[in-house]
C-alpha cells in the first residue's frame, strides 16, 4: 500500500489559527451562503464601532451595516454588490462605499467581497478598510487630460500612485483573501481534528488547493509588476519568458547578454507584454507573432508583429494609452498601426540613456 502523504497543518491548534486571523490588519468578516456573519476580526468590529464579536454573529450582513445611502435614503438588498460572489462566484470591488456603524452614522469604505466555498454552500469573504471620500472621488475622476508632454509625464506620476495603490488592493483583495478563506478553513478543520478523518481530511485538501491559487494569484501580480527575470538575467530572458507563455508561437530576436538602464529594459519589456496581449485578446486567426529589438549607442527600438487580420485602433484601451504615456516620459516614441503585408505592428523608439537625453533637453543642456 503507498505510503500516505502527511499533512503537518493537521496539528495546528486552533488557538494559533485564531491568533492569525485576529492579528491582521486589514478589517474582514466572513458570511455564511444566508448572507450572515460568521465571523469578524477585531479591525472589521472596531471600524464598524462595535464593542465585542458576538454583537455581530449571526446577524444578515446587508440589513445591519448596508442598509442605507449616507444620505439616508434605503439601500435595497436587491441592488447591493456586497454579498453577490456567494450566488455569482465573481470578486466584486468597490473604491468607495460607505457602511453603517453600530450608531447609525456612516463610514466611508473600499471594499472586495469573494466567494468563501463552505460545507453549507457558498459564502464570502469581505476585506474592507476606511478612506477619504475626498481622495478616492478625485482618483474616479483622473481622466481626460491632454497628450502635451509635460501633463503626460503629470499623468505618469499619477498612475505610479494608482499602481501602487492597485498593488496593495490587489494584495489584500485576491491573494490575501483567499489566504483569509484559508486560515478559515484550516480553523474549521482544526476543531473536526476529532471527527472522522476523511470529513477532516477534506478539509484539509481544500485548504492546500487555496494555498496553491494563492501562489498562483502572487506569481501573477509579480509578473505585471516587475518579473524578478528581468532584473537578474535582463530584456532577452524577460521576452523569453513572455514567448514561452504566450498561446501563438512567437519569434524572438533581441541582443543577447546586453543591458540597458532599468526604466529603458522596463518599458521595453512592458511593451512587448501588452502587444502580445493585445494579440490574444484583439487578433482573432493570428498564428503567430515576432519580436525584434535593435540597438545602438543612442536608440533602443523595440517592434513586435503579428500576422492577425489588422484594423488596430490605438485610441482604444487603457493599455496602449499607459504604454504611450510611458515611453513619453524617456523622451521616446510609440507607434501602433497596420503592418505592412497584414498584421498589427507596433513600435517603441527609446533612448537607450533617458538620463542623457533629459539633461540635454534642459536649458543649458
Amino acid at each position: 500500500m503507498p505510503e500516505q502523504p502527511t499533512n503537518h497543518h493537521a496539528h495546528f491548534p486552533p488557538e494559533l489559527l485564531e491568533s492569525l486571523l485576529a492579528s491582521s490588519a486589514d478589517a474582514f468578516y466572513v458570511v455564511d451562503p444566508d448572507g450572515r456573519v460568521q465571523f469578524a476580526n477585531p479591525a472589521a468590529i472596531a471600524t464598524l464601532g462595535y464593542d465585542d464579536e458576538a454583537e455581530l454573529l449571526g446577524r444578515p450582513s446587508h440589513p445591519t451595516i448596508h442598509y442605507k445611502h449616507p444620505d439616508g435614503t434605503p439601500f435595497p438588498d436587491e441592488e447591493c454588490p456586497l454579498l453577490r460572489p456567494r450566488t455569482t462566484g465573481e470578486i466584486v470591488r468597490v473604491d468607495l462605499d460607505w457602511f453603517v456603524r453600530r450608531d447609525g452614522s456612516m463610514v466611508p469604505i473600499a471594499y472586495s467581497s469573494s466567494p468563501l466555498e463552505t460545507d453549507h454552500g457558498r459564502g464570502a469573504v469581505v476585506v474592507f478598510r476606511q478612506v477619504d471620500p475626498d481622495a478616492a472621488a478625485e482618483d474616479e475622476d483622473r481622466h481626460g487630460w491632454a497628450l502635451e508632454l509635460h501633463e503626460s509625464r503629470a499623468r505618469i506620476v499619477a498612475a505610479a500612485d494608482a499602481a501602487r495603490r492597485r498593488i496593495g488592493r490587489d494584495l489584500h483583495d485576491g491573494a490575501q483573501q483567499r489566504l483569509v478563506g484559508v486560515l478559515v478553513t484550516l480553523r474549521t478543520a482544526a476543531r473536526r481534528i476529532g471527527d472522522t478523518a476523511g470529513d477532516a481530511g477534506s478539509l484539509l485538501l481544500r485548504a492546500a488547493d487555496e494555498v496553491q491559487a494563492a501562489i498562483g494569484d502572487l506569481r501573477d501580480l509579480v509578473a505585471g509588476v516587475h518579473p524578478a527575470v528581468l532584473t537578474d538575467r535582463g530584456l532577452r530572458a524577460a521576452i523569453d519568458s513572455l514567448a514561452a507563455r504566450s498561446p501563438i508561437p512567437v519569434e524572438v530576436d533581441v541582443p543577447p547578454r546586453r543591458r540597458w538602464p532599468a526604466e529603458v529594459e522596463a518599458t521595453a519589456y512592458f511593451v512587448v507584454a501588452e502587444a502580445l496581449a493585445n494579440v490574444t485578446k484583439h487578433a482573432p486567426g493570428a498564428t503567430g507573432a515576432e519580436v525584434r529589438v535593435c540597438a545602438s549607442r543612442q536608440r533602443l527600438v523595440v517592434e513586435v508583429r503579428d500576422d492577425g487580420p489588422g484594423g488596430v485602433d490605438p485610441s482604444i484601451g487603457s493599455g496602449l494609452r499607459g504604454l504611450r504615456d510611458r515611453v513619453a516620459v524617456l523622451g521616446g516614441t510609440l507607434e501602433v498601426g497596420d503592418a505592412p503585408g497584414g498584421g498589427v505592428r507596433v513600435r517603441a523608439d527609446l533612448p537607450a540613456d533617458p538620463g542623457a537625453a533629459s539633461r540635454r533637453a534642459l536649458p543649458g543642456g
